[in-house]
């Protein structure tokens, strides 16, 4: 029972992600809106767009948004295909769990473990592209960069303290 719920709640996360990983959002990225590109299929990962947002604060040099431009083309390139398989593999879930029938965690684990196997490469493709921007940066704007995320920890934590344990619940929902 326990998981089968895990398995469900894996393939509805699966089916909800896939509009937004379906295809890379690297391309028309202004530097001034740093916060997008990687962030995006980052959040479609289950992970965050903090790194892309921090970059805001960087202060870039129009050398370094160039270099900057041409790491995320490069990322954009070599995830093209495997977000397309990513999302064709959600469809075949998809066609699984929307099928007449019954349907098991056994009819859909090779659709799971597939699923983990891009995500792995879509997580080691992000900590690349990240170690490629970082390796960009001078000393002082890795520093600022580690001053504005503790500054934004911060906040978030003073927004737990005011909001509570429901504000993470509602948001697990």
């Amino acid at each position: 029972m326990k998981q089968t719920l895990l398995l469900a709640s894996f393939a509805a996360g699966l089916l909800v992600a896939a509009p937004a990983s379906a295809e890379p959002s690297m391309s028309g990225m202004g530097m001034s809106h740093a916060h997008g590109g990687m962030g995006h299929h980052m959040d479609a990962m289950g992970g965050d767009s903090h790194f892309m947002t921090l970059l805001r604060s960087a202060n870039l040099t129009p050398q370094q948004h160039a270099q900057m431009r041409q790491i995320l083309k490069n990322e954009k390139a070599q995830m093209k295909s495997i977000n397309e398989s990513f999302h064709a593999l959600h469809e075949q879930i998809a066609d699984k769990l929307l099928a007449p029938g019954n349907v098991t965690a056994a009819d859909l684990a090779p659709l799971e473990q597939k699923a983990n196997r891009y995500q792995e490469q879509i997580g080691r493709n992000m900590i690349d592209t990240a170690i490629a921007i970082r390796s960009i940066l001078t000393p002082e704007q890795i520093s600022r960069l580690a001053q504005v995320h503790q500054q934004l920890q911060s906040l978030h934590e003073q927004i737990h303290n005011i909001l509570g344990s429901d504000a993470d619940d509602s948001a697990d929902q």
